[in-house]
């Protein structure tokens, strides 16, 4: 985090929401809204960015769980209608990723340049780096994409978004933000009652090789992010079969306190390199399976990724394939579904009612009246709706009640699973800003690398203990006291180093 410049060249530019309201009834929703950018000739360069929260009145509690400003491609974007950008722009917008409600066109505002979660304050960029912003090649419409979390069940209208900071002193460099991690779906599980269960995701050489220049990406800071189950996040960095050291380590990840970590030192990833995000989740007071989704109450497992040069590659994901994840359970088949059907549901958000039965898909329907807000997702979940009919001794039951017969007590059970998972097949995905350049998902295997160990640090304290040059007469002035204070510094040391 870098401190706030205070320049008469540096200009602010208010985004924010207008009269979202919050009901009771909302546990999440994810709303999005369109901006102008604003009017700037030549380029310029955004510097830093900060959140602004609207407050309950009640509580003084902001609901906004996060926020992402998005820069749409609408030029690379095939048949985008200018006039309907200035309808959206005057509209008050719409809940994000909705078939109904949101425009085509918004698939592409798909490349961050400010990100922020609960607990952080934004974040300043360092003088050699800036994100551009106006002149003849730059965006002209953004996407505000806010988060709303209330578990609470309060009721506000809000108006938040960001402050943004940007000169036209332009920097030598072109930043850019990319994410990357586990891609957003069923597919992502955390058995229940575990202390530590992990997940991972890869950015691979399908996306780095043909995206990175030459002399690689320069990371300069990092947000890791996942729900309330995350204990521990680490955003690891392998290259030629050798993990090198870690970008970012976080073995006690806060869901309160999700600040951007600048590095000490420029991290290069080159072509071919991978950068895996790895989460750990515990669920010891949880019943049944967790699985990713955008609910506070389901799973994520990200890192949005500071870097430059600036390059158009948005997103950097992996995903269990589809196929896989239902046979490391032991299921081949579904009613009225062959596994090509299912694999599309996954991927493109599909509606399984367009493809099983009315008169199947009414044996997992239940009275809504009484749940609570994780039974509604388990009862809306897509694993909720796929019907087994192979194997024959699992016939007739949903996947997701097949999930919750699993012995997931059994150590054995859950660590073959955990491992299955992490060094089985992932499919990977590069989400490109210019829609011109396409780079098709792949399947990968796991890399093979030597993990990397850090070194053991010697403290100063305990070098007191060990090597403190005591004469014989100074030892017997001490006399009793030695242990004491040998004492005091061991638990000195445990504490500061």
């Amino acid at each position: 985090m870098f401190r706030k410049e205070v320049n008469s060249d540096i200009h602010k530019w208010d985004v924010t929401v207008q009269n979202v309201t919050i009901e009771r009834s909302m546990d999440t929703l994810y709303w999005c809204k369109i901006i102008r950018a604003p009017t700037l000739n030549e380029k310029h360069h955004i510097i830093g960015y900060e959140a602004l929260l609207s407050r309950e009145s009640n509580t003084n509690q902001p609901l906004v769980h996060h926020m992402t400003l998005f820069e749409c491609s609408t030029k690379s974007y095939p048949g985008s209608d200018p006039h309907s950008w200035e309808v959206w722009v005057k509209s008050s917008g719409a809940v994000c990723n909705s078939n109904l409600l949101t425009p085509h066109d918004w698939d592409s505002c798909i490349t961050p340049v400010a990100v922020w979660s609960i607990g952080s304050t934004g974040q300043f960029l360092p003088q050699h780096v800036g994100v551009p912003v106006g002149g003849k090649q730059g965006a002209k419409y953004y996407m505000l994409e806010i988060h709303y979390d209330n578990p609470h069940a309060q009721q506000m209208v809000d108006h938040s978004g960001f402050r943004i900071h940007y000169t036209n002193r332009l920097r030598p460099n072109d930043a850019g933000i990319m994410i990357s991690g586990v891609s957003v779906s069923d597919t992502q599980l955390i058995p229940p009652g575990q202390k530590l269960y992990r997940n991972i995701g890869i950015c691979g050489p399908s996306c780095s090789n043909v995206m990175f220049p030459a002399d690689g990406i320069k990371i300069i800071s990092g947000t890791l992010h996942s729900h309330h189950a995350g204990r521990k996040m680490t955003l690891r960095h392998v290259r030629d079969g050798k993990e090198l050291e870690r970008i970012i380590e976080d073995d006690n990840y806060d869901y309160n306190y999700q600040q951007v970590r600048q590095l000490e030192r420029e991290r290069v990833v080159l072509p071919g390199d991978y950068i895996i995000t790895d989460c750990a989740y515990e669920t010891l007071s949880r019943k049944h399976p967790t699985f990713g989704g955008y609910s506070t109450k389901q799973e994520m497992c990200l890192s949005f990724i500071t870097y430059y040069p600036r390059i158009e590659l948005a997103g950097c994901y992996s995903m269990t394939p589809v196929r896989e994840f239902f046979e490391t359970f032991g299921v081949y088949q579904f009613y009225s579904l062959n596994m090509t059907d299912v694999e599309n549901l996954f991927l493109y958000n599909g509606n399984v009612l367009d493809y099983i039965p009315n008169t199947i898909y009414a044996k997992t329907k239940k009275n809504r009246a009484n749940m609570t807000d994780e039974e509604r997702l388990y009862e809306e979940s897509l694993l909720n709706k796929l019907i087994i009919s192979d194997p024959v001794e699992f016939h007739d039951r949903t996947f997701l009640s097949h999930l919750k017969q699993l012995p997931w007590s059994e150590p054995l059970f859950t660590k073959r699973v955990e491992q299955t998972m992490i060094t089985g097949k992932h499919m990977t995905f590069c989400r490109v800003s210019n829609v011109s350049v396409s780079i098709p998902s792949e399947i990968i295997r796991y890399p093979n690398f030597t993990t990397f160990v850090k070194e053991p640090s010697i403290c100063p304290f305990q070098l007191l203990i060990d090597s403190a040059p005591l004469s014989m007469a100074t030892r017997t002035a001490l006399g009793s006291h030695l242990s004491l204070i040998s004492s005091f510094i061991v638990l000195l040391s445990s504490y500061l180093c």
